[in-house]
């Protein structure tokens, strides 16, 4: 294998390596850099830092159009790997943000989603759009969660005259962390016609000038659960052949279940109870300030703050398979290309729940009801002297969306990077990211709690990395 070749392999490994990271789809993150394995010499270690743009809004909100901004937060990816070994055999130590997500909807109609009733545990959505008789309802304002990886993986060669085999496994632990806020609505008809006449006497005004109408009390609620780590493995396969730049690996990362996410949050009562109909407040000037006594009078003052416990039902980190392979073609160059699978067909829904003596329990619910995700990237790597070379690649990522919600719809990217390496110890590397997302939509027909448009977007990404071996 020419030198040419060995510089530029690694760069063009790298580029792949952002465009499946960027392009992942669902929730994916970092994927541990057990690259590192095939690293010449007994210690490489490498740390880089990605930067990822997604710039996805709603066109239409329960068919209401306008300009509601960017809901989905700009991220970084962290990585860091440590390897150390021979031809032989070879671990890696590896970290990075495996999973994550993060939602602002306080651009959207009103400052958050649509309205759904939180008075059930259910995921139905007949349950979480019944609203006769719901004792509470929420908006979801913002979502947030991530989960940290800590890995080992070692390899195990054996070299012949065709080339060298290498069996690849290890361990690893994630942990799981959400936030959330959301804006609670608390129906007080039946807590004021159980406090005795006069509250019966209130509640029947109000019901008699306004049927339907209810006392609501609101609030905003905000919640901070975590989960601890929990162990999974990887395991695999690799070919090399030095002499034409050759190396193919397939490695599976195992399912890990996150079902003991708790933690604690606060509700803080935002106004005094007022006079709604159909989540909307309205006013009746005989009754308003009755209304506002009493619930002050039951405990409803503004800013007062209700502390609570919080939980999530399950978060389930998927199983996946993951094929790349390179090879030379010509003199310093290297055609390249991966794929991925990813059964995110086990997110089904997230039910995050709140539950304290003075509050009760209540819940937000968030559907997914995902398909698999399928990636696919190829690329060219290219060496353009004994310092730099450099490698560009496309990819595809088949949307996980079904119906139920529709930010993870088909995604296009080109990517491309540059590797500088001075000398035999040390090498940086740079590279950038553009991908088109196509539109999409969901329904309650499909799944979701309220229908929603997204047009055509971008997401841009950048990355950076050192990398030492001795």
């Amino acid at each position: 294998m020419s030198h040419f070749r060995k510089i530029m392999a690694g760069t063009a490994i790298a580029t792949m390596a952002l465009s499946s990271t960027a392009l992942a789809g669902g929730f994916q993150r970092g994927t541990a850099d057990t690259d590192i394995l095939y690293e010449p010499g007994t210690f490489s270690m490498r740390t880089g830092l990605t930067y990822v743009a997604p710039q996805r809004g709603f066109d239409s909100v329960n068919g209401v159009s306008g300009d509601y901004g960017d809901y989905t937060g700009h991220y970084s990816i962290p990585s860091f790997s440590v390897g150390f070994g021979g031809d032989l055999f070879g671990c890696a130590g590896t970290y990075t943000e495996s999973f994550a997500a993060t939602a602002d909807y306080s651009d959207t109609l009103d400052g958050a989603l649509p309205r759904q009733v939180s008075s059930t545990q259910s995921t139905s959505n007949a349950d979480r759009l019944n609203f006769a008789g719901a004792t509470s309802t929420s908006r979801t304002r913002t979502i947030g969660f991530e989960s940290n990886e800590f890995g080992l993986t070692c390899r195990v060669s054996y070299t012949a005259d065709v080339g060298r085999f290498s069996l690849l496994g290890g361990v690893f632990a994630e942990d799981f962390n959400f936030d959330g806020s959301s804006y609670g609505f608390r129906n007080l008809n039946g807590a004021f016609v159980a406090s005795g006449p006069q509250g019966r006497a209130l509640v029947g005004g109000l019901t008699t000038l306004v049927p339907g109408a209810q006392v609501t009390l609101p609030s905003l609620v905000e919640v901070d659960s975590r989960g601890g780590y929990k162990g999974g493995y990887r395991i695999g396969l690799a070919y090399e052949k030095p002499e034409i730049a050759l190396r193919a690996q397939v490695l599976y990362r195992s399912e890990v279940k996150h079902d003991d996410v708790t933690g604690t949050g606060t509700v803080t009562i935002l106004d005094t109870a007022y006079a709604s109909l159909n989540g909307q407040r309205v006013s009746i000037p005989q009754l308003d300030g009755l209304i506002a006594a009493a619930g002050r009078g039951a405990g409803a003052i503004p800013n007062r703050v209700i502390d609570v416990d919080s939980s999530l039902n399950e978060a389930i980190s998927p199983q996946s398979l993951y094929i790349n392979a390179q090879t030379g073609i010509a003199e310093g160059t290297l055609l390249l290309g991966s794929f991925r699978w990813t059964d995110w067909s086990t997110n089904g829904s997230v039910v995050s729940t709140i539950t304290s003596a003075e509050t009760g329990t209540s819940s937000s619910y968030s559907p997914y009801n995902w398909r698999d995700g399928y990636t696919a990237s190829i690329g060219i790597g290219k060496a353009f002297n004994e310092q730099i070379s450099g490698a560009v690649s496309l990819g595809y990522d088949r949307g996980v969306s079904t119906g139920s919600e529709t930010t993870y719809t088909d995604l296009y990217t080109v990517s491309a990077g540059v590797s500088f390496k001075a000398n035999q110890w040390s090498e940086i590397r740079f590279g950038g990211l553009v991908g088109y997302w196509t539109d999409g939509d969901q329904s309650v027909a499909d799944g979701g709690y309220y229908d929603g448009t997204v047009g055509d977007d971008v997401v841009l990404g950048g990355t950076a990395s050192l990398k030492f071996t001795f």
